[in-house]
């Protein structure tokens, strides 16, 4: 139940995904919406990316877990360092537009040309909330910094949370429609071994998403 995302997307790793068009998917990956990145014919000579994705739950339990891990090498087409954005292009030819936050303070350092190595992982948590749950929406943030004068390199992480609630259920069809915050409604499929009884429209659905990313660049 609830094992499918509403597009609840993290633009990082949706945008990193555009640069992996040559990745070799070793279990089938979420769904995601199709990146919109220009593909050119460059990008020879770039590593190969690594994708990884897979879901799991406890049987009989509403929710589950879905995660995604990717690695990749990427180059450098083009900095502008007033905006704190930078044009990578990946293994694919593929190109995107990634900002970058104040927290990478050697970001100066980048510059066309240079080859960046991408690690990302994602995982979304998705679990009907009982009674008792904290579930005010929120997001967190927190990144580890590299020392000033270092090579561009960083950890960041960033939690957030959403939450929906069960607006209807339809028992003979195994649907609930969820509705969220943002006004928006999704009807999702309810896995057969879920008993529907045990649970009632105004309930909350909490998603849990969490992003780390790790970058290095390295000199050519």
């Amino acid at each position: 139940m609830f094992i499918r995302n509403r597009s609840i997307q993290i633009a990082t790793m949706t945008g990193a995904l555009a640069l992996a068009a040559c990745a070799k998917n070793s279990a089938p990956a979420a769904s995601a919406d199709e990146p919109t990145a220009e593909t050119k014919s460059e990008g020879a000579g770039l590593a190969p990316a690594m994708v990884d994705s897979d879901s799991y739950y406890v049987e009989g339990v509403a929710g589950g877990v879905m995660s995604s891990t990717l690695e990749l090498e990427a180059e450098v087409i083009s900095v502008d360092q007033e905006k704190r954005q930078a044009v990578l292009r990946g293994p694919g030819g593929n190109e995107i537009v990634v900002s970058v936050g104040k927290d990478a303070v050697n970001f100066y350092q980048v510059a066309p040309g240079d080859r960046v190595m991408v690690a990302m992982a994602r995982e979304l948590v998705v679990y009907v909330a009982g009674e008792g749950d904290d579930s005010d929406d929120g997001t967190a943030v927190a990144s580890a910094r590299a020392e000033q004068g270092d090579t561009p390199a960083g950890v960041v992480v960033a939690s957030s949370k959403i939450t929906a609630k069960i607006a209807a259920m339809d028992l003979e069809a195994r649907t609930a429609t969820l509705s969220f915050p943002d006004g928006a409604s999704q009807v999702f499929q309810v896995r057969p071994d879920i008993d529907m009884t045990q649970y009632q429209v105004g309930q909350d659905v909490v998603f849990l998403i969490t992003e780390h990313l790790a970058l290095e660049v390295k000199k050519l």
